[in-house]
This record gives structure tokens, sequence and C-alpha cells, in this order.
């Protein structure tokens, strides 16, 4: 535990300099594009509108039911929203950590700062564009009915859970990204895989009702960390549950995230004197 509080310490104090790269590598990134980083916002909404229009078609407007029971009626489009924003950040934040060490450890090597502030680099760039898109979100749910209650305020909560376990599990994947470069070509197909078991655009509940799926399986999928904050979002912004309500899956995600936390410190701590050598 004591690796884990060290790595904590690095974090938060060098939160200025973290901000500070994180912003001009997003500069820099979009540098010379007509757009900018408006390219922030507009990649996640393409790719939004894109999934909306295709599985919208498939529902062919049937009626979506979530939440307590058999679920009330809820819009389709403020459904898939909420989940689908919090999967792209999730999902590409995932995948830049996990390179974050490898591409600029020579750089830092130079530099008199702990390289394990480089996963939360990356995933602070992709911060501000989370939270743009969440608000683009919120106005759309209101504009399709959806009524703010006191549960919106705990999508602090799940805010805070996503990033403390992005960044623990960027921290043990870009660790194994040194020691076996091919991780990268591993990764990518589990997380575009997670996407479908974690019910991005898939009511899990509504297929078990149906009879498509086995009330088991879905039980298996609320073990998944990004189903448990994807549906952590939709059930704070449209059914009303707080977290602690599901006690059992909050407690299986928060002693998953602590022992990824326990062994992507170890490593990282272990190994990074010697990951310029690796790299």
């Amino acid at each position: 535990m004591s690796k884990v509080i060290t790595i904590l310490k690095e974090i938060f104090g060098n939160l200025t300099l973290i901000w500070t790269v994180a912003r001009y590598n997003n500069k820099a990134t979009f540098q010379g594009h007509y757009f900018g980083l408006a390219w922030e916002i507009l990649n996640p909404m393409i790719q939004i509108a894109l999934n909306w229009f295709v599985f919208s078609a498939i529902r062919n407007r049937t009626p979506l039911y979530f939440g307590r029971g058999d679920g009330v009626e809820v819009p389709f489009l403020a459904w898939m929203l909420i989940g689908m924003s919090a999967w792209l950040l999730m999902n590409r934040a995932t995948l830049t950590a996990s390179k974050s060490v490898q591409s600029k450890i020579k750089l830092v090597s130079k530099m008199q700062f702990p390289i394990s502030v480089l996963p939360a680099m990356d995933i602070a760039g992709k911060v501000t564009a989370y939270f743009i898109t969440l608000g683009i979100v919120l106005i759309i749910l209101l504009f399709n009915g959806v009524t703010p209650t006191i549960f919106w305020f705990q999508a602090i909560y799940y805010i805070i859970a996503m990033y403390i376990f992005i960044y623990f599990l960027g921290l043990l994947t870009s660790t194994i990204t040194i020691l076996f470069k091919d991780f990268q070509q591993i990764l990518a197909p589990i997380v575009r895989l997670l996407f479908w078991f974690s019910g991005v655009v898939w009511n899990l509940q509504e297929m078990v009702r149906s009879g498509a799926l086995p009330a088991s399986v879905v039980r298996a999928t609320d073990l998944n960390p990004f189903s448990y904050i994807i549906t952590g979002f939709r059930n704070s912004f449209l059914s009303g549950y707080f977290f602690w309500e599901h006690w059992e899956t909050t407690l299986f995600f928060w002693l998953l995230v602590l022992v990824i936390a326990l062994i992507g410190s170890h490593l990282h701590l272990k190994l990074r004197n010697k990951f310029v050598d690796m790299a």
C-alpha cells in the first residue's frame, strides 16, 4: 500500500505540470488543423451520432425500459448518449495511457519529474473534451424530457471513480507495454470487445427480460469495471439509484481498482529506473 501512496504523492505533487503538459500536447496534436481543438469535441460527437443512427434504426423505435423492477420508459437517445460519452473517454484514455511511457520515456529521462505522471498527462488531455461533451449530453437530456434530480450530483462520484480506475489501469498497462511491446496489439482488440460487453449500446436489462440473455451472463458483466461506470452514470441521470444500493458491485469495483493499483504501483516503482534501457 505504501507504493500506491508514493504514486499518489507524485501525482498530486505535480498537478500543475500535468495540466500544463496536457494542454500543450492537445494544442500540438491539432496544430495546423482548421478546426483545431474543436476536433476533441467533434470526434466523439460524430461517433455518438453514427452509433445513434445505426442502433436506433435496429431498434425501430422500440421503447427502451431502464431502472428499477421492469424499468421505466426512457428516450433511447438519452440512454445511449450517457453510456457513449463515458465509454469514449475510457476507451481513448485507456489506449493512450497504455503507451504513454513508451512514447515519451527518452524525453522525460532528461527531465526532473517522475515517470508516473506520464499516464496522468495523457488522461488529463481528455478531461476538457469530456466535460464539454457531458455538458452537451445534459442539454440533450433536458430537451428529451429528462428532469434533473438530486441523483444527478452522484455523477461526481462516478467521474472520480472513472479517473482513478483509468489512471491506475494506465499505470499498469504502460509498464507492461515497456516489458512486452506486443501488448498494445493485444490490448486494443480486448478494449473493442469490452465495448459489446459493457452495455454501451445494448440494454442488458432489457435483453434479460426478453429472454435474449440469461441473467447469469448479465450478472457477470456487472463485474466489468467499464460497465460499472456506464451503468452508474445512467442510474444517476435516468433511474434514481444511489451507488450504495448496489453495494456488491461497488465493493467489487473498488477491490479490483485496489488490486490494479497495488500491482501497477509495485511494477512501476520496481522497474522504472530500467525503462530507458527497455524502451
